[in-house]
């Protein structure tokens, strides 16, 4: 799902207005259960390995700052993606980083991909 813009960003989760304008709320715990069942597939672990990362990770987003365009994807759902691309008057990188860091500011983490 694409969103507009975020309207903000609590320990709970985030609320973004969609395309088409409605409020969404994205479940940060719910995001980091599915992180974890990304990686269980990903990676071949046991429910058991599984449920000890799950009890440790903080992990609610992939992101990567490599890629054309940049963007930071929570694993929701639907997953949300918010793609940062380069324009004349904006440094996508910025605007890329400030998401990340309010997101590591409410106590969660984002998962590298590049």
């Amino acid at each position: 799902m694409k969103p507009s813009r975020i309207l903000s960003i609590t320990p709970s989760g985030l609320i973004y207005q969609s395309l088409s304008g409605q409020t969404v709320f994205v479940d940060f715990e719910q995001c980091k259960q599915n992180f974890t069942k990304w990686l269980q597939f990903e990676n071949g672990l046991t429910d058991e390995e599984t449920k000890e990362l799950e009890m440790k990770t903080r992990c609610v987003a992939i992101r990567d700052a490599f890629e054309d365009p940049q963007y930071i994807e929570f694993i929701s759902e639907p997953k949300v993606r918010f793609e940062f691309k380069k324009t004349l008057f904006k440094d996508e990188y910025k605007e890329f980083r400030k998401l990340d860091l309010k997101i590591n500011e409410v106590g969660w983490k984002t998962f590298d991909m590049g």
